[in-house]
C-alpha cells in the first residue's frame, strides 16, 4: 500500500481529494487534517512513516516552512508534496529550498502520485519555472522578496466572502455577521486588495480557487 497523509483546511476539499486519490491503485490516505499541530502529532506517533505527505498552500508560507521541517524530523523518508496553483512561484522556490520535494497544480488532472514520488519529478513545471527553481535552490531568496500568501485573510474576512458567495446584499451581510455596514465595506476593500481583484464576483471565484471558502 502507498500510504499518504494530507493537510488541507477545507473539509469538502479534503473529502473530494481523498476520493480522487484512492481511485489510484494501492493509494490510501491514512490520515487527513486541517490542523498543522494535529498533523505533526500524528506523524510523530507512527512507527512506519507515510510514503507521501501532501500539504496545501492555503496556509501562510512561514507555517509551511515550519511544517516541512517538522515532517523531515519525524518522517525522514517521506516525500513532501505541495498542492498548489503555483501562482506564487517565489514562495514555492523558498519552500523547495526548505525541504519540499515537489508540487502539482490544483487545476491539472490528478497526477500519478506513486510514479511522481518515485521518479522525483517536478510535476509538469515548465522549463522556465524549473530553471528558476533550480537557480533559487542553489542561491538565496530573501523573505522580503516573497509574495507567497504574505497577507493571509482573517477569519472575519473569510466569513464575509462566504456570505458574499450566497448572493446576499451588503446590508444583509452586515445583519448576518452582526457588524455595521461601514465595517462590511472595510472587509470588502481589504479583501479586494489582498486578493488583487476589483469586483465581488472575482473575489468569490478567487477565494474558491484558493480554497478559502467552500460552496
Amino acid at each position: 500500500m502507498f500510504s499518504i497523509t494530507y493537510l488541507e483546511e477545507k473539509i469538502l476539499t479534503r473529502t473530494t481529494f481523498q476520493l480522487a486519490v484512492e481511485k489510484q491503485a494501492d493509494c490510501k490516505i491514512i490520515y487527513s487534517s486541517g490542523d498543522t499541530d494535529e498533523f505533526i502529532r500524528f506523524l510523530a506517533t507512527q512507527q512506519q512513516p507515510p510514503d507521501l505527505c501532501i500539504i496545501s498552500d492555503c496556509f501562510h508560507y512561514t507555517q509551511l516552512v515550519t511544517l516541512i521541517k517538522q515532517i523531515k524530523v519525524n518522517s525522514r523518508h517521506s516525500c513532501i508534496l505541495l498542492k498548489s496553483d503555483a501562482k506564487f512561484i517565489k514562495g514555492i522556490c523558498f519552500l523547495l529550498k526548505n525541504g519540499l520535494n515537489g508540487f502539482f497544480f490544483t487545476d491539472e488532472p490528478l497526477i500519478d502520485l506513486k510514479q511522481s514520488v518515485r521518479s522525483r519529478t517536478k510535476y509538469n513545471v515548465t522549463a522556465d519555472w524549473l530553471k528558476l527553481i533550480t537557480k533559487n535552490r542553489l542561491g538565496e531568496i530573501e523573505i522580503r522578496d516573497l509574495h507567497y500568501n504574505t497577507s493571509p485573510l482573517t477569519q472575519k474576512e473569510i466569513s464575509f466572502i462566504q456570505a458574499c458567495a450566497k448572493d446576499k446584499s451588503y446590508e444583509e451581510i452586515a445583519i448576518e455577521l452582526n457588524k455595521s455596514l461601514a465595517t462590511i465595506y472595510g472587509y470588502r476593500d481589504r479583501v479586494f486588495k489582498k486578493l488583487q481583484v476589483k469586483q465581488r464576483t472575482a473575489m468569490v471565484m478567487t477565494a474558491l480557487k484558493r480554497n478559502y471558502i467552500d460552496l
